[in-house]
């Protein structure tokens, strides 16, 4: 028997793609302490195939060596049904790539993060939340066409630009586009300035983020980099400095980017000053 709160974990992963049984107990079974109930319906869901598991065979300094879930196809079908939006037909449903699984409940918590800010927030909502796998088009195999997000900018020397996530925020009549970079501290700071900076730079000089969200009624985006530590923050700012489309970056360290403080207290840097709200209080 499928539960309403099977059908809110249907809902989660839909909207978050990969979560793991913590952050899905945060979501939908905050009272479950040792979460027991949160593991019988995960199990429930994945033997009806309502769900898929990953298990992650080795460890990560800060987190044990837990499966993941990800979305399955008969499980959108059932919620495209049940919900009655087709659109829930688009979810992608394929494993993350077993490497980049941290990385992926990386950008999970900063979605859930900003889901909670904008719940308890008045006059700002997000239009709209794009992860690097949605799917525009599940008929096509060239990545430009397939994903919402991958951008070809050039194709000699090929120029490429493909963030983590995007989103929208409107508040007060205005919306502006933000960009997604979670940094796991996995690469240097220089092949990341190298790589990522031309790609927004030619996005911004084409006004390129009105593809993606064409209400936007800023002309400007802003690409905003979570960094695992105020010192990988830091170290990325000084890399970034003087590179093409240095001034679209905002910075910030995961351990500031709570609920509670994420919208209008001062824990963004540019490149060269800093610290400032997301957003000013009007």
């Amino acid at each position: 028997m499928i539960t309403e709160r099977d059908i809110l974990i249907l809902v989660a992963l839909v909207r978050y793609y990969v979560l793991n049984r913590q952050q899905i107990q945060r979501l939908v079974f905050p009272t479950d302490d040792n979460g027991r109930i949160t593991r019988r319906r995960l199990q429930s869901l994945v033997s009806y195939q309502l769900i898929n598991r990953l298990n992650i065979l080795y460890a990560h300094p800060s987190m044990p060596p837990a499966p993941v879930y990800y979305p399955s196809r008969k499980g959108c079908e059932f919620l495209a049904e049940h919900l009655e939006d087709p659109r829930l037909l688009l979810t992608p449903t394929q494993a993350p790539i077993p490497h980049h699984t941290y990385h992926w409940l990386a950008v999970s918590d900063t979605h859930i993060a900003f889901d909670a800010a904008l719940a308890a927030a008045e006059g700002v909502t997000i239009d709209g939340w794009l992860n690097e796998w949605d799917v525009c088009n599940k008929e096509e195999s060239r990545p430009e066409k397939r994903f919402q997000l991958y951008t070809v900018l050039r194709e000699r020397p090929r120029l490429v630009c493909v963030p983590d996530a995007a989103f929208m925020l409107s508040m007060n009549g205005q919306s502006k586009v933000y960009y997604l970079e979670q940094d796991r501290a996995t690469s240097g700071v220089r092949q990341i300035a190298n790589s990522k900076t031309a790609g927004y730079a030619e996005m911004a000089e084409r006004l390129l983020h009105r593809r993606h969200f064409p209400a936007a009624t800023l002309d400007g985006f802003s690409v905003l980099m979570v960094a695992p530590t105020a010192k990988r923050r830091d170290a990325l700012r000084r890399a970034i400095a003087g590179k093409p489309g240095w001034e679209l970056w905002r910075f910030v360290a995961m351990d500031e980017l709570l609920p509670e403080k994420l919208l209008y207290e001062p824990i963004y840097y540019t490149c060269d000053a800093g610290p400032q709200p997301l957003l000013r209080r009007i």
